[in-house]
């Protein structure tokens, strides 16, 4: 009695990932006021995205299944867990730290998930400048509520 195991595919594992994260966020996003077209609600964006990323999902699982996929292997864990431990921080770090800080210690944080990143002054300035881009464009262009120094951080008077 010969029995047959099928890994896992990385491009299975990520579509099925894609499709549960996709289904998961249009699930929140039907709970806002969707809108027309022409009149978009706050849940219109996020339901489109949702249903992009589903596509995309099933696109992937489909493609695998088709063409073939490597299998996993081995899991880096660090990577796994580090990232949605950093985005969990940010979260929690936005409102007390201000979006500039907490966009720095995000950046910084997920790329030490990186057999292959130093910490030097090209990562420091990188995530600087990424910063400062994020500054201005959510808190600026687009004029998000988005605190620019948190209540942890003195202002001067």
């Amino acid at each position: 009695t010969g029995e047959v195991r099928m890994k896992t595919s990385q491009d299975v594992a990520l579509g099925g990932f894609f499709v549960a994260m996709g289904i998961a966020a249009g699930a929140v996003a039907v709970t806002y006021p969707i809108g027309t077209p022409s009149r978009m609600g706050p849940g219109f964006f996020p339901l489109i995205v949702s249903a992009l990323l589903t596509l995309v999902g099933i696109a992937a699982v489909v493609r695998a299944r088709r063409v073939g996929s490597p299998p996993i292997e081995a899991v880096t864990w660090r990577p796994v867990v580090l990232v949605p431990v950093m985005v969990v921080l940010f979260g929690l770090m936005i409102d007390r730290l201000g979006l500039p800080l907490a966009v720095f210690v995000l950046v910084v944080g997920t790329a030490t998930a990186s057999v292959k990143f130093e910490i030097d002054w090209k990562a420091a300035a990188g995530a600087a400048a990424f910063s400062a881009v994020c500054a201005l464009l959510f808190a600026k262009v687009l004029g998000l509520p988005i605190p620019l120094a948190g209540s942890w951080l003195p202002v001067p008077g």
